[in-house]
């Protein structure tokens, strides 16, 4: 072994991936993100994370990484459920029918969406429009702003309820 050479050291530092963020097989700005800072936990049918037991809130951030892996262009064509629906739905405005009530926090101008969970639980909020979503902007089109997590599938009621 020549003087100077740790092959310990070496072996530790070649384990370690080695590609960067300009690289192909680097997909994280391609991931779909989520951000809780429009979280509203105030209206008549929204849930709060708070009060989920353990078993629930497992359940909800196993959802999340699920979700998370991929852009949301991949969940609005994942087909879920017996009438075609998918996983992720964007609105556009926000429903007129709604038991929920359009925040005075979240602006006009925001495409309302929702990922469904499980059963009637939907993850509610918005997504940047894709014509803000240009790179002098600063506007990331993969991200899902919650709003607000609706236990009983209140917030867009269909003619059926």
């Amino acid at each position: 072994m020549s003087k100077g050479s740790n092959s310990r050291k070496n072996r530790f530092l070649n384990a370690f991936v080695k590609f960067s963020l300009e690289d192909v097989q680097s997909d994280i700005t391609c991931r779909c993100k989520f951000n809780f800072s429009y979280f509203d936990t105030n209206q008549e049918y929204g849930a709060d994370l708070a009060t989920w037991d353990e078993k629930n809130l497992q359940q909800f951030y196993s959802k999340l990484k699920s979700y998370s892996a991929h852009p949301l262009s991949y969940w609005q064509q994942q087909n879920v459920g017996s009438h075609r629906n998918h996983v992720l739905e964007i609105y556009g405005g926000f429903p007129k029918r709604s038991g929920f009530v359009h925040p005075s926090h979240v602006t006009s101008d925001v495409d309302w969406a929702r990922f469904r969970l499980d059963g009637k639980i939907r993850l509610v909020g918005f997504t940047i429009p894709k014509s803000y979503c240009k790179e002098q902007t600063g506007f990331d089109y993969n991200t899902f702003y919650i709003v607000f997590l609706d236990p009983e599938h209140k917030f867009y009621l269909s003619a059926r309820g």
